[in-house]
C-alpha cells in the first residue's frame, strides 16, 4: 500500500512534465544579439524564431539596416553552434533553458524535436526599427 501511495505522485509529477513541459530541457534562442541599438537601450533582442529538422532560426531586428531582421541559425548537427548568420552580431552558439520556458525554445530534448515550426516573442528592443 505504501509503494501504490509513493507512485501515485511519481505518475502524476511525469504526467504532467510530459503534457506541459515542466521538468524539460529546451534548445533556447539567445534573448539579444550582440549589435547594439544605443548605449542606453542596450543590445537588439529576440523578436521570433522558426524550427526545422534540427535547425532553429532566431531573428533580431537589425540595427544596421533598419526595417530588417538578422538571422541567426543553430543546428544539432553542429552541437547547436553557429551555422549561419553574421558572426560579429549572433552568439557562437544557442543556450539551453531548463523547464522549457520562455518563449523562445524553439527544440525540445524530451520531443527530440522543434516545439513549434514559429513562435512570436515580441519583447524589450525586438520590434523594428
Amino acid at each position: 500500500m505504501t509503494r501504490a501511495l509513493l507512485a501515485v505522485p511519481l505518475i502524476i509529477y511525469h504526467l504532467l512534465a510530459l503534457c506541459t513541459g515542466v521538468g524539460a530541457t529546451c534548445e533556447a534562442c539567445p534573448n539579444c544579439d550582440y549589435e547594439q541599438i544605443s548605449i542606453s537601450q542596450g543590445n537588439a533582442c529576440l523578436n521570433h524564431w522558426t524550427c526545422s529538422g534540427d535547425t532553429i532560426s532566431c531573428y533580431y531586428p537589425s540595427v544596421a539596416n533598419p526595417g530588417t531582421y538578422t538571422g541567426c541559425s543553430y543546428s544539432a548537427s553542429a552541437g547547436w553552434g553557429l551555422t549561419s548568420g553574421p558572426s560579429n552580431i549572433c552568439f557562437s552558439a544557442a543556450g539551453v533553458n531548463d523547464g522549457c520556458q520562455p518563449a523562445n525554445n524553439p527544440y525540445s530534448f524530451g520531443l527530440g524535436s522543434c516545439t513549434a515550426s514559429y513562435g512570436y516573442v515580441g519583447g524589450v528592443n525586438s520590434g523594428l526599427l
